[in-house]
């Protein structure tokens, strides 16, 4: 039971002070109170690369397999802990993208593909209006309380991706929302071809704002490599990423230059002399052995010498292709 009381004067000045405080006090920076570092979202070794209440950006070319590199990173995130929920807006393409995309993330996750999973909620939302648009994000933002969110297609929001009223409202937006839900969103544009800049107004200004700005360039029809083109801490190390024969993204070792090429080759030569075929489990116990390197880097010497051509995967297993002038070869 509750009894009804007057305030004492001082606890109505408190309440008074507390709603006609200035705006500027709220925004004080108090060094008697310890603010902890950003919760990480997703790391490279030690190097953050997206962390929460903050905002960032993948950028390249038409093309370029950023999507891709968006399903790399939300499995990467999803199978890093137990908690925290990966909310993927799609306000570029159709529904059948979306679904393409999410499906994908439910393959790398080993998860049922016919099923949606609690932790990965997806959103098509090219049908609406720019203002549609926001106002579902929004709600979706509070409703799923996710930890990482995709927005594929950030210049989707704005009528104008070169209005700068627009813009600063929408990045600010973005900002605030980070904020007020303790997540990390990670925005997608693309570069214009002439500069490589990201695209308008709302490109320059989610620029400034961004903590980590990644570009996506594509080397050929499978392979992409990941630069951080600006970051705010210590920059992560730049990274490739190929797609597979399952059609799913794969971090790689980037196509070898001729200088690599030829000690990759000379490593090949040594392991697989013409006429031997290997399976893929002894040759790749057999560069681990030669080179004294880890199962996992072992694997991807494997594909960078197959997509470089030189080894050929047959049926039958790998083995080096015999050189055109070998006196030997009859054909």
């Amino acid at each position: 039971m509750s009894v009804n009381r007057l305030l004492s004067v001082n606890e109505l000045d408190a309440v008074v002070n507390t709603l006609t405080e200035p705006k500027y006090k709220q925004a004080l920076v108090d060094l008697s109170v310890d603010v902890p570092e950003p919760v990480p979202v997703l790391k490279q070794g030690d190097c953050t690369i997206f962390s929460r209440g903050d905002i960032s950006t993948i950028g390249g070319r038409a093309k370029s397999k950023k999507t891709f590199l968006v399903v790399l990173f939300a499995k990467d995130f999803l199978k890093s802990s137990d908690a925290g929920k990966v909310l993927l807006i799609d306000a570029e393409m159709g529904k059948y993208r979306a679904y393409r995309t999410a499906r994908r993330i439910h393959r790398m996750m080993e998860w049922d593909i016919h099923q949606n999973h609690e932790r990965l909620i997806v959103l098509s939302l090219r049908e609406h209006e720019p203002g549609e648009r926001v106002a579902i994000f929004r709600e979706a933002i509070k409703n799923v309380c996710p930890k990482l969110i995709f927005l594929d297609g950030v210049r989707d929001l704005v009528v104008s991706v070169n209005n700068e009223e627009e813009a600063t409202k929408t990045v600010s937006m973005l900002m605030k929302m980070t904020v007020e839900h303790d997540c990390h969103i990670c925005s997608i544009l693309h570069e214009n071809n002439a500069d490589g800049k990201l695209r308008g107004w709302v490109g320059t200004e989610i620029t400034n704002k961004s903590e980590t700005v990644l570009t996506v360039t594509k080397i050929d029809d499978k392979i992409s490599t990941v630069e951080p083109k600006y970051t705010r801490d210590i920059p992560f190390d730049a990274f490739t990423f190929r797609i597979n024969e399952d059609g799913l993204p794969e971090y790689c070792d980037a196509p070898v230059k001729t200088a690599k090429a030829d000690k990759m080759r000379e490593v090949f030569e040594e392991i697989l002399p013409n006429g031997v075929t290997l399976s893929y489990v002894d040759l790749r116990g057999k560069i681990m052995e030669f080179e004294g390197i880890a199962l996992s880097t072992a694997k991807r010497r494997i594909d960078a010498a197959v997509d470089s051509g030189i080894i050929i995967k047959g049926q039958g297993g790998y083995y080096f292709p015999k050189p055109i002038n070998d006196e030997n070869n009859p054909f």
